[in-house]
């Protein structure tokens, strides 16, 4: 009778492991769903491409600002030299407008990289809520971890001000004007400046403005 007896409750035992089991894979599987849809309904396509654009509107009009002092400095340097009507004119602006370009080009390459950075910490949220729901079966908790999760991933993001695109074009241009004027006027007896823009004869002593 005993043994009968302990073999009925190992199966009893038995049953109530596959059916706890059964009811926990329920639970997962509903928790799973849960997460799917919140996650799905709030962070597709279109939340994906607004963090990108978030970050081009932020950063466009910084570039803008950043391109007028620069073309505005740039007017101020060359007048200080008396070179405002000569053809350094058209080639240094010609440099800072193919500067902008690429500044719209970057800033249009991080606004991907924010939208991508946004759509892999999405993922990276759902895979570690559902491995959290599978360790625990609790489809609760993991339903109110998600949602706090998805609120966090929801806010704005924080972007760092634009770093300096044009870096003081005209100083540079200003510095290089004085080496090269200073060379010509001295007659070569000053060190040749490594760079020169072509603004002044080449020959030492004659100060002529290329126009």
């Amino acid at each position: 009778m005993g043994g009968k007896s302990g073999a009925k409750a190992a199966n009893r035992e038995a049953q109530q492991a596959r059916a706890d089991e059964q009811a926990r894979q329920e639970r997962i599987r509903k928790g799973t769903a849960s997460i799917g849809s919140l996650f799905d309904s709030q962070f597709n396509d279109q939340f994906f491409d607004k963090r990108r654009d978030a970050y081009i509107n932020y950063a466009v009009p910084q570039l803008d600002d950043q391109f007028g002092d620069a073309k505005k400095q740039l007017i101020f340097a060359l007048a200080r030299s008396g070179l405002l009507d000569s053809s350094s004119r058209g080639s240094q602006t010609a440099k800072l407008d193919k500067r902008y370009s690429l500044g719209r080009e970057e800033i249009a390459s991080k606004g991907l990289a924010e939208a991508t950075g946004a759509r892999n910490s999405v993922e990276d949220a759902r895979s570690n809520l559902i491995a959290m729901l599978n360790a625990t079966g609790d489809d609760q908790g993991a339903a109110q971890a998600a949602n706090a999760r998805a609120t966090a991933l929801s806010k704005p993001a924080a972007y760092s001000p634009l770093s300096q695109i044009f870096t003081d074009a005209s100083s540079a241009l200003s510095q290089q004007i004085a080496l090269e004027r200073a060379y010509a006027l001295s007659g070569g007896a000053t060190a040749a400046p490594r760079y020169s823009t072509g603004l002044f004869s080449s020959n030492p002593g004659a100060v002529v403005v290329r126009g």
